[in-house]
């Protein structure tokens, strides 16, 4: 992964000052890099594919002004023309650890971990030879999602653990119990361990199933975690912490993700589900609301969260579900609780108060199809049968070509053969459940 442009203090302002310089000196190569940079960090990646190209064209022998627009280009979802640039880059800069890192991310974009794994490993000799320490960690963490991409969990976890020392993971860490130190394996016998959330819901949600694995090892755990998850991961741990609690006294720390590689993880040895389960009184509650099902049960999520960078890429319009409502006799049911349908098939469901409550609805459903969010955690965690839709380049979690996944043996995984196709996946979806729809219809 290539490192984020740097932050402004005040993005308006210094954004208003390039413009102005700009207007002046239209041809000025520093300031539109610096246009670039700050509307890169500011998430606006097709403006600042326009301020690159504009400075590479002025001075189109920097190589670091290509690698620029080749971010610009990955982060506005064109990897296919990012991967271009950066190959002109690197012809003319072949010793260029950045643009080696640039040329791996590109590669992971176009759903390519092999080529990115070799260009990760090669941006981290460069980088050492240059002394680019910082560099060198974004490739090994780089590394780390290559080889987990392509089912090489015993070194892709160790290599993933460089992710808590590149400065976003870093600076997004949880304060750790004073003198407690970072757990690795060590024996946990009447030990204290603490759990800290690091990323979004759904690693919440997949990783909290070492909780009790932890506690089987003699360990008193406490688990960090949203107050949306806080009912339902309850039983796993000896304590639920909420994010912003200070965290008790304990001899170690671990963040969620990293426990696959403490404990070793291969595909043969995930901790099976369910382990999660649905509180019976919200059961009750949901069993009662919604009756009998009329024909097949469908709970349906398409979005994930939109401040998510890559959301645009997981995430389908409501329109694609046609095919699925399509379905005799389906009943369909959003299980995203700040979903307004415009589609009267689907029911609505504003009072979900937290994932208890997700939880005790899904378990209404004859299936579940989700988009890669923390609905489809939810679903393999509590082992209800479903469909995931995963994008052309999926999280490295998914892996590739496979229609199944370790993590969650409940799921099946519909792929896109190629970027924004969801019309192949949520075809294939629909000849599934055919059958079963016209047998409850």
């Amino acid at each position: 992964m290539a490192p984020p442009p740097p932050a402004f203090r005040d993005d308006a302002a210094a954004e208003r000052a390039l413009r102005e310089a700009l207007a002046r000196m239209p041809d000025d190569v520093a300031r539109l890099n610096d246009l670039g940079n700050l509307l890169r960090a500011t998430r606006r990646a097709e403006e600042a594919v326009e301020a690159y190209r504009r400075a590479v064209f002025l001075r189109p022998e920097d190589g670091g002004l290509r690698g620029n627009l080749a971010m610009a280009l990955t982060e506005a979802h064109r990897p296919g023309e990012a991967a271009v640039w950066i190959a002109q880059a690197q012809a003319g800069h072949p010793g260029d650890a950045r643009l080696a890192l640039i040329a791996a991310t590109a590669e992971m974009a176009l759903a390519r971990p092999g080529p990115a794994l070799a260009a990760y490993l090669r941006a981290q000799a460069l980088a050492r030879h240059a002394g680019q320490p910082a560099t060198q960690t974004q490739a090994r963490f780089g590394e780390g999602l290559a080889r987990l991409a392509l089912g090489d969990w015993e070194r892709g976890w160790p290599a993933y653990e460089a992710r808590l020392d590149t400065p976003a993971f870093a600076a997004a860490l949880r304060p750790a119990p004073p003198g407690a130190l970072r757990w690795r394996g060590e024996s946990l016998a009447g030990r204290r361990l603490v759990l800290t959330a690091e990323q979004g819901l759904g690693d919440v949600l997949q990783f909290a199933r070492y909780a009790p694995l932890a506690r089987a090892r003699g360990a008193w755990v406490a688990l960090q975690a949203p107050a949306s998850l806080a009912g339902l991961l309850a039983p796993l741990a000896d304590r639920v912490l909420a994010l912003d609690a200070p965290p008790p006294p304990a001899d170690f720390v671990c963040p969620l993700p990293s426990l696959p590689g403490v404990f070793a993880t291969t595909e043969t040895s995930v901790p099976p589900t369910p382990y999660l389960a649905v509180p019976p009184d919200r059961e009750a509650v949901w069993r009662a609301r919604l009756g009998p099902p009329r024909g097949l049960r469908l709970g349906l999520a398409w979005a994930g969260n939109p401040a998510h960078g890559w959301d645009t890429l997981r995430s389908l319009p409501e329109a694609a579900l046609a095919p699925l409502l399509a379905l005799p006799g389906v009943e369909a049911h959003a299980l995203q609780p700040d979903a307004r349908p415009a589609d009267p098939r689907i029911a609505a469901h504003p009072d979900l108060a937290d994932f208890a409550d997700t939880a005790a609805l899904m378990a209404q459903m004859h299936v579940v199809v989700t988009v890669d969010t923390a609905v489809a955690h939810l679903a393999g965690a509590l082992g209800r049968p479903g469909f995931l839709l995963l994008g052309h380049a999926p999280d490295f979690r998914w892996m590739l070509g496979r229609a199944d996944t370790p993590w969650y043996p409940t799921l099946r995984l519909a792929r896109q053969p190629a970027s924004g196709d969801w019309a192949t996946p949520l075809a294939e979806v629909a000849a599934a459940l055919r059958a079963p729809a016209q047998a409850l219809s």
